[in-house]
């Protein structure tokens, strides 16, 4: 039984090297990332060592979505990516309380509402 002991101790030890190394950073820096995470964030490139651990996990989340995409509707996503991780936190709040309004309106009111937001927001070809 005694020398079970030192060669358990020895296994585990021996184990937990790989462990440790096979885990995914919580805070990965933008370096740490592999090529198919930088190529579909590139747009928050320049942000990215900034940002909080939580907000990278949820980021790095979207990924495999993202990459499935055809070019073109990838590179939309990416567009709101980056023009959402630039807001302030209070405008996020303020967005995602609207958000919450208009989820509770009945379908026909915010089915006119979205028709009015869409009226007022300029194109993408034509904001270029």
């Amino acid at each position: 039984m005694n020398k079970m002991l030192p060669a358990a101790a020895l296994y585990l030890a021996a184990l937990l090297p790989a462990a440790v190394l096979a885990a995914p950073p919580s805070d990965p820096r933008w370096d740490q990332l592999g090529a198919e995470q930088q190529q579909v964030l590139a747009p928050l490139a320049p942000e990215w060592n900034r940002y909080a651990p939580d907000k990278k996990q949820n980021l790095l989340a979207i990924v495999p979505r993202l990459s499935g995409l055809p070019a073109a509707q990838r590179q939309q996503v990416q567009q709101k990516l980056k023009a959402w991780s630039e807001l302030s936190q209070q405008q996020r709040r303020e967005i995602r309380a609207n958000w919450r309004k208009l989820q509770q309106l009945p379908p026909e009111q915010r089915e006119q509402v979205m028709r009015r937001l869409r009226a007022q927001t300029p194109k993408a070809s034509n904001a270029k």
